[in-house]
């Protein structure tokens, strides 16, 4: 999915989204807070003066790489969503999406997102609180019937739980451990609370085909 750059100052696109790839590796690979508009413009084999003259500041390049990166996920979890069969093979098909963005992004990206730019963050926020609880919600409707996940199963009070924990990886709190084992970890704990002895088995037969 493309999304519009409407800050971006020059009329010719190629080199806007050089610039735009290039900020995008180098938030990933070294952090947000170490990346400089020097170390872009050096990156990209251009003066920092014309740098400027292509784009703003680097919040605009932080919001912009923040707005492509959840589009995507909601444009390869919404394919997941209608291409899968059931609850689980869907469950684990984002799960293997979300662990291979947590080996991508730089450890300390959500904390510079947090301290720095406040108003992504906000983005992220909202994309929680309004495309992944659906997603969330629709998985477990769909589970419980498809009797993968039990019956006597809250979905509303699941949904939240599940809400809360997909996003715990990300805490300060998980500095010291790798954000994927940690997702990893919750993915199983919170699936085995909520699955029926078939949608268990189903789900232990795709983690073995399906790396996570």
């Amino acid at each position: 999915m493309e999304i519009i750059l409407t800050n971006i100052k020059k009329q010719d696109t190629c080199i806007s989204s050089k610039i735009f790839e290039k900020a995008r590796h180098l938030f990933n690979t070294i952090g947000i807070r170490n990346t400089t508009m020097d170390d872009l413009a050096k990156e990209l084999g251009i003066s920092k003066k014309t740098l400027y003259k292509e784009v703003d500041n680097k919040a605009d390049l932080v919001k912009f790489c923040i707005q492509y990166d959840l589009s995507q996920d909601e444009q390869l979890i919404n394919n997941i969503s209608e291409n899968t069969e059931n609850a689980i093979e869907e469950l684990v098909l984002v799960a293997a999406h979300i662990s291979k963005e947590l080996q991508i992004y730089h450890p300390a990206i959500i904390k510079d997102i947090t301290k720095l730019y406040p108003e992504c963050w906000s983005l992220i926020e909202s994309h929680k609180d309004t495309f992944v609880k659906k997603n969330i919600s629709d998985n477990i409707k769909k589970g419980i019937k498809q009797g993968l996940y039990r019956k006597d199963v809250d979905a509303e009070i699941a949904t939240m739980i599940q809400l809360h924990l997909c996003f715990l990886p990300l805490e300060n709190i998980y500095n010291n451990h790798n954000p994927m084992q940690v997702y990893q970890n919750i993915l199983r704990y919170n699936l085995y609370a909520i699955a029926t002895p078939k949608g268990i088995e189903l789900f232990e037969q795709l983690i073995k085909k399906i790396k996570i």
